[in-house]
């Protein structure tokens, strides 16, 4: 009796496994074009999940095809704009390796700088990202000088500049905070020769001049602290030099 009973526990178990097991139909053919036109209709809708799906049938159903070729460039596209940069750029970057030659690589190629701008983690945090995005975009304007994106690949070379200038000036007084004076004067030696002709860095020389100093290299911080005081005059660091 106890073996009959175990026999239907059992059957009644797989009987109950097979009743929850989900089937998933098999997706309806469509032409790539219905495919493709549905994907782009859905992003511009804002609807990225069905445009994610729209544009993967496109891929599945006809490889090769010149809406598959389009669609990993859309496919970037909804990714970026759901902000998972990471993800689109991987497109963009296959789009590039797959069709080098294609007038939609410029775009391509503008896209994953920006996508590495989008992805920086302000100037407190690691800079790769920041880095990154001004070698892409340089790249991008060296390699191709009249190129649409043009203007706002400078803006965005110049909002990176600014930001990894904060980094790096963050990480120069944390350094110098913690009285690790030669750590501080290597960080700053590099913006020094990075970032000597902007606008924006009296709080660098009075910093770079204030390590110098402290290290009893007084020379060397007197020219820092001279070069301050002509190009930035009304500096309020000027009043904080220190004095022998």
């Amino acid at each position: 009796m106890k073996k009959i009973v175990l026999v239907l526990c059992a059957m009644s178990l797989l009987v109950s496994c097979s009743s929850n097991k989900k089937i998933i139909p098999k997706e309806e053919e469509k032409p790539a074009y219905d495919w493709y036109n549905e994907g782009i209709q859905e992003y511009i809708n804002h609807d990225y999940k069905d445009a994610e799906h729209s544009l993967d049938m496109v891929n599945e159903q006809h490889p090769g095809s010149i809406y598959a070729k389009r669609s990993i460039l859309a496919l970037g596209d909804v990714y970026f704009a759901k902000g998972e940069y990471i993800l689109a750029r991987t497109y963009y970057e296959k789009f590039v390796k797959l069709y080098p030659t294609d007038k939609n690589v410029v775009y391509a190629k503008y896209k994953i700088a920006l996508s590495y701008y989008k992805a920086r983690n302000g100037y407190k945090l690691d800079a790769t990202p920041v880095k990154l995005a001004i070698d892409k975009f340089l790249e991008l304007v060296k390699q191709y000088p009249n190129n649409p994106y043009q203007e706002k690949a400078y803006y965005y070379i110049t909002e990176s500049a600014k930001e990894l200038y904060m980094h790096e000036l963050f990480v120069s007084k944390f350094y110098e905070k913690l009285g690790h004076m030669k750590a501080a004067k290597n960080r700053l030696e590099y913006m020094y020769e990075h970032f000597k002709d902007v606008d924006f860095n009296d709080d660098m020389l009075f910093l770079l001049g204030k390590v110098y100093f402290y290290l009893g290299k007084k020379k060397e911080a007197e020219g820092y602290f001279n070069e301050l005081r002509k190009r930035f005059p009304k500096s309020k660091f000027i009043e904080d030099i220190p004095r022998d």
